[in-house]
């Protein structure tokens, strides 16, 4: 009989816990956790407010956008800043001060001070803050762990994350249903806390090389994008991820308005929405995480947006609550799993003297996409509902989605484009003609 110690040390080494080894990448995400939970009560809490003071799908798009419009014009220096310099600095900094912006949302609105206006003016700042946040935290996962346990650690990174979008909102609801949205938002400040006492304990033990500072910040954010966009395999995985958070993951940002207009629903059914949202994260982050070949990843990407397009079209359809719930916990597993996948792919292709600008692009296309597609959605139910709108943006998805299925050649050819080969030191007896075969194999691997 095996014993337990065997057992745990099976467990970790041999599945996507594997990184978990790794005392940095550990303090990182499991302390660290506490501060993403805060994060989703902050999010549900703004989707609540907004509703309760406007009653309005237009407002709860601008609300969003707001949070994340910043990262349209933001982002790309700050991953530009993030290639440069120390990116342990740089978190502190910008913890503390997100620390402070969110505790004073908490105590206008717990004084009853809050407005519509006030509540876009400081979320304007937060989201200013955290688009200069997102590029140092992506980079850092892939600093605490060495290269081969990355897609590991990207998938473990996201199903934290995606537990804490599920744990979240499930007491966040309670929370503001009896106590008030205010006492959310507090929360979150102490949850930024934790993250900020992390980044003084840990150490990048796999640093990436800096960029050169001979040149501009506007020189190295236009050679970051031009990176990106000429990529034989980046191009078309920024292409899905373009369209996939604009229109595929609208309708998340909605679900506040969705649970009250079309469920009849009030702030617990918000918070069960994206609960069962977050629960499927999990299974899909899981998913993702038992893969470890490029290739198997995706394929695991163009599986879960078919399956994503399908779902979301039943989840515009139905008018049932308990219909609507299984099929976000359906739509929680596919947009994970599209998240991860690409997340993975573009972190296990990137040089690292790119990585801060590169990850930048996708910090700010997965923040700012669904908020633009909300924009669009909320508009429009604001004349025809809800459904139509979102079915829209499922008919876009999947024309561009089958546009880069086409591509899928190319992008497998170009995943190890940048990738550093290993050097294999040769011994003489092993270069006769005779061992020809064994040596080239060898190389292959």
């Amino acid at each position: 009989m095996m014993r337990p110690s065997y057992l745990l040390h099976h467990l970790i080494n041999r599945s996507f816990l594997r990184p978990l080894r790794h005392r940095d990448f550990a303090t990182t995400e499991l302390i660290g956790w506490f501060s993403v939970a805060g994060v989703w009560f902050q999010r549900v809490g703004l989707g609540w407010l907004t509703w309760d003071l406007t009653h309005s799908g237009a407002w709860l798009g601008a609300i969003g956008m707001a949070e994340a419009a910043p990262s349209i014009l933001l982002a790309p220096l700050a991953g530009a800043y993030a290639d440069r310099f120390d990116r342990l600095i740089m978190g502190r900094i910008i913890q503390v001060t997100i620390m402070t912006v969110t505790a004073l949302l908490a105590a206008v609105t717990i004084l009853g001070l809050i407005d519509i206006y006030l509540l876009f003016i400081l979320t304007l700042v937060i989201g200013t803050v955290s688009s200069f946040w997102a590029p140092v935290r992506h980079s850092i996962v892939a600093n605490v762990v060495p290269r081969e346990d990355l897609p590991q650690a990207v998938a473990l990174h996201s199903m934290l994350f995606n537990l804490a979008r599920f744990v979240g909102p499930a007491l966040a609801g309670p929370i503001i249903a009896y106590w008030g949205v205010g006492w959310a938002f507090a929360t979150t400040s102490i949850g930024y806390l934790g993250y900020l006492i992390v980044l003084f304990t840990i150490r990048l033990t796999n640093p990436d090389e800096k960029s050169s500072r001979d040149n501009s910040i506007m020189r190295d954010m236009r050679d970051g994008f031009a990176y990106a966009a000429t990529h034989p395999a980046l191009k078309y995985l920024f292409l899905a991820v373009i369209v996939t958070a604009v229109f595929l993951r609208a309708y998340a940002e909605l679900l506040a308005g969705i649970a009250e207009a079309v469920f009849n629903q009030g702030a617990e059914g918000f918070g069960y929405l994206v609960s069962a949202t977050g629960g499927g994260a999990i299974l899909g982050a899981l998913w993702i995480g038992m893969m470890s070949r490029p290739l198997a990843v995706l394929r695991g990407f163009f599986i879960t947006l078919g399956m994503g397009v399908i779902f979301l079209t039943l989840f515009a359809a139905t008018t049932t609550f308990w219909l609507a719930l299984v099929y976000s916990v359906a739509l929680g597993f596919c947009m994970t799993a599209i998240n991860i996948s690409t997340q993975i792919l573009i972190q296990s292709t990137v040089k690292g003297t790119m990585r801060g600008r590169v990850m930048s692009f996708y910090s700010m296309i997965s923040r700012a996409g669904p908020a633009t597609g909300a924009i669009l959605v909320g508009w429009a139910s604001a004349y025809v509902g809800f459904e139509w709108p979102i079915i829209g943006t499922v008919v876009v998805t999947a024309i561009v989605g089958a546009y880069v299925y086409g591509r899928r050649r190319q992008i497998a050819a170009g995943l190890d484009r940048d990738v550093p080969k290993p050097t294999v030191t040769v011994p003489a007896a092993e270069t006769s003609p005779a061992n020809a075969a064994a040596l080239e194999k060898r190389l292959a691997e």
